[in-house]
């Protein structure tokens, strides 16, 4: 038996996915028990839903606007920090706030993940950006812009993700 074409494209699109080494492991797991000689009565009990959570319009929503806001924001990082202080803290607790939405979902566990790289002051994404920004006062133009493709590709990730969901 082969994978409907729904679940098809939601596996490739986890598999494609960079970063995320144990979920990507389970749905591979998954992925090959189903296409094992396993009795049909077990074949049912496994499916897509149990892969990835439904479509979620909020979720949707948060990511499109977020990288907007986000990339925005970052054109002004080569003024000083303390101008957009406040626009800066205002984008931490929003993306915040989608973590803690994504990760209140069921089954959403890799968007959560996006979620918590995307804002990890530890990486080289929005929250490094930002951390670096407030450390340094200001930002080159060049840097900003070699910052920028980076975060609007994660962004992205989520955005497709989120897209490519079933929808209910």
């Amino acid at each position: 038996m082969s994978l409907s074409p729904e679940c098809r494209t939601i596996t490739e699109e986890v598999a494609g996915l960079q970063g995320l080494k144990g979920i990507i492991m389970k749905t591979k797991s998954i992925r090959q028990l189903v296409t094992s000689k396993i009795p049909l009565t077990l074949l049912l009990l496994v499916s897509c839903s149990s892969l990835i959570a439904t479509y979620n319009q909020t979720a949707y929503e948060h990511a499109t606007s977020l990288k907007a806001e986000s990339l925005s924001l970052m054109d002004r990082a080569t003024e000083p920090y303390d101008n957009h202080k406040d626009g800066a803290e205002e984008l931490v607790l929003q993306v915040e706030m989608a973590y803690e939405y994504a990760k209140g979902i069921p089954k959403n566990e890799l968007s959560t993940e996006m979620w918590s790289i995307i804002k990890d002051p530890s990486r080289n994404l929005l929250g490094g950006f930002l951390k670096r920004w407030k450390a340094k006062g200001t930002l080159g133009s060049a840097f900003v812009t070699e910052a920028k493709g980076p975060v609007a590709e994660a962004f992205d990730q989520i955005i497709e993700l989120e897209a490519r969901k079933i929808r209910q």
